[in-house]
C-alpha cells in the first residue's frame, strides 16, 4: 500500500500461502521478520492432511506454471519433489463426462445431436468476449451461448458461490473461460483438438507429499524461528496514522513497525482500535466469504478416477466437486488404496454448516454410487470431515468497490500492507500470491532496509 516503513522488524499476520511467501521473500531481501498464526500448524487453507496411511488436501489445490520467476523459486524450494502433472477435469453430466473448461471437439463426441445444432447455433451469434458484463451471468451467455451457459456453467456457479448468478461479478470466474474465442472453437470443432484450446487445469505442478508441501518448504527456508503459531490477532491499535501495536490472543500488545496483513479484509476491519467510522463497518459487515465442508474417503481400490477434480453442476447434489490426491500424486495413498475428498460449500450458520457429519458422509457415499463410481461391496476404509473456513471471498456485484473502498481507509496507515485472497477480497492463485510478496518485499528493501535479525 504504501512505501514510507521504518525499521525491521516486518510483522507478517497469518501464515497461509501470501504470508509465508512475504515472509520467504522478506528474509531473502535480508529483512528481518516475525510472523503470527492463529492455527497449530502454517498452510492456511492450503494445508495437506493425513488420515492412516492417506494423504490430501485442504482444498483441489494445483500449482500453475504462470510466472517463470515464481515457478523457478519453487523449483528450488522443492527440487524433485515438485512434479508435472497432466490430469484433466470432468464434468459429470448425465452419465457423462464433458471435459472442463468446455472443449468443442469434446461436445461434439459426447452431446446429443440436437443439442449440438443448437449449440452451433449459438455460436454463431455471441460474442464470445464480454469485458464490458454487470454480471457472471451476462458474461456466461456472452462467452458460450445460454445452452452451454444453462447446462454447465451457471447452475454449479450458483450452488459454488449460494447466490443468484446476476448477483454476481464476472470476475468469480477467474481465468477458467479464457483461451477459447470463436475461431478457436471452429478450429477444435471441425480440426480435433489445439494447444490453444487444451485443458487449463489439466497440466499443472503439485508437489510429491501434497500441496501443503509448498508451504512447509517456504516455512523451512523462512526459518521456523521467525514463525510464532496458535497466536490469535485480537487487536490492531493504531493513532490513525499508523498501525503502533498487535495484540496476540488478548495478551500484551506487541509494538510493530511495519506490518503486512494476509487476515480476511473484513476482520482487520473489526480489530482496529479505535474502531473504524460505522459506515465503514456496516460496509464490511456487508461482506461474505464462503466455507466448505469436506468429506475424505479412503477407498480399498487403487484408483476411483483417471481425473483431477470431478464437478457436479447438478443442483440437486449437495456436493460440487470431488478431488482424488492420487492422481496428483502417487504417493499420497498406498498402490492399492486411494483417497477421495468431497466438497461442500455452505453459508456459515446455514444447513450444509449445522449438517452432521454422519449425514454429509451418507450423502458423499450415495452420489458415488450413484454416478457408478461406488459399488455396494467397495469398501470404505477411513473416513473423516473438515471445514475450511473463509474459502472464498463472494464475488457479488458491488464487491469490488467495496473492498476498494475499505482497503483506501486502511491505505491511510503508512506502515499497513494488505497481500491474500482474503485480505484483498479477490479470487487469485498461489502463483500470483508468490509473486506479489516478491514484489512487495524489494519495495519495502528498497525504502528502507533493514537489519536481519
Amino acid at each position: 500500500m504504501n512505501t514510507n516503513v521504518t525499521d525491521a522488524p516486518l510483522t507478517v499476520l497469518g501464515g497461509g500461502p501470501a504470508g509465508l511467501a512475504t515472509g520467504f521473500y522478506a528474509r531473502r531481501e535480508g529483512l528481518a521478520v516475525r510472523l503470527f498464526e492463529a492455527a497449530d500448524a502454517v498452510g492456511g487453507n492450503a494445508r495437506t492432511l493425513q488420515l492412516g496411511p492417506f494423504r490430501y488436501d485442504t482444498g483441489a489445490h494445483r500449482f500453475h506454471d504462470k510466472n517463470e520467476t515464481v515457478t523457478a523459486d519453487l523449483k528450488a524450494l522443492l527440487g524433485d519433489d515438485l512434479r508435472r502433472v497432466d490430469a484433466p477435469s470432468q464434468i459429470c453430466w448425465q452419465g457423462r463426462r464433458i471435459d472442463f473448461p468446455l472443449a468443442p471437439y469434446d461436445l461434439l463426441r459426447k452431446l446429443p445431436l440436437s443439442l449440438l445444432g443448437q449449440i452451433a447455433w449459438e455460436q454463431l451469434s455471441i460474442p464470445r468476449v464480454s469485458d464490458d458484463a454487470e454480471h457472471f451471468r451476462e458474461m456466461a451467455l456472452e462467452s458460450y451461448g445460454p445452452t452451454l451457459a444453462e447446462l454447465f456453467l451457471l447452475n454449479y456457479t450458483e450452488k459454488l458461490w449460494g447466490a443468484d448468478a446476476t448477483t454476481l461479478s464476472p470476475r468469480v470466474a477467474g481465468d477458467r473461460l479464457e483461451g477459447l474465442d470463436l475461431i478457436t472453437f471452429l478450429l477444435e470443432a471441425f480440426g480435433g483438438t489445439t494447444d490453444k484450446a487444451r485443458h487449463l487445469d489439466g497440466s499443472f505442478y503439485y508437489p510429491k507429499h501434497g500441496y501443503g508441501q509448498i508451504a512447509d518448504a517456504t516455512a523451512d527456508a523462512l526459518g521456523h524461528k521467525h514463525i510464532h503459531t496458535g497466536a490469535r490477532i485480537t487487536k490492531l491499535a493504531h493513532d490513525g496514522e499508523r498501525i503502533r501495536r498487535v495484540t496476540i490472543n488478548d495478551a500484551e500488545p506487541v509494538g510493530v513497525n511495519t506490518v503486512v496483513s494476509t487476515l480476511p479484509l473484513t476482520l482487520v476491519l473489526r480489530l482496529l482500535d479505535p474502531p473504524p467510522p460505522a459506515p465503514l463497518q456496516s460496509l464490511a459487515k456487508s461482506m461474505r466469504f464462503r466455507h466448505l465442508r469436506l468429506v475424505v474417503l479412503g477407498l480399498d481400490r487403487p484408483r476411483l478416477t483417471p481425473n483431477a477434480s470431478l464437478y457436479f453442476p447438478d443442483r440437486s447434489v449437495p456436493f460440487t466437486r470431488l478431488y482424488e490426491p492420487k492422481n496428483r500424486s502417487p504417493d499420497m495413498a498406498p498402490d492399492e488404496q486411494t483417497v477421495v475428498v468431497l466438497e461442500r460449500p455452505c453459508h456459515p450458520g446455514g444447513e450444509g454448516w449445522e449438517q452432521s457429519e454422519t449425514s454429509l458422509r451418507r450423502q458423499a457415499r450415495t452420489l458415488l454410487t450413484e454416478q457408478g463410481l461406488l459399488e455396494d461391496g467397495d469398501t470404505v476404509v477411513a473416513s473423516t470431515h473438515h471445514a475450511v473456513p473463509f474459502a472464498y471471498p463472494i464475488l457479488d456485484v458491488g464487491a469490488e468497490a467495496k473492498s476498494t473502498r475499505l482497503t483506501e481507509y486502511l491505505r491511510d496507515f503508512e506502515n499497513l500492507y494488505l497481500l491474500g485472497r482474503s485480505a484483498q477480497f479477490t479470487y487469485t492463485h498461489v502463483h500470483n500470491l508468490y509473486a506479489e510478496a516478491r514484489r512487495l518485499t524489494k519495495r519495502l528493501t528498497a525504502s528502507s532496509p533493514a537489519s536481519v535479525a
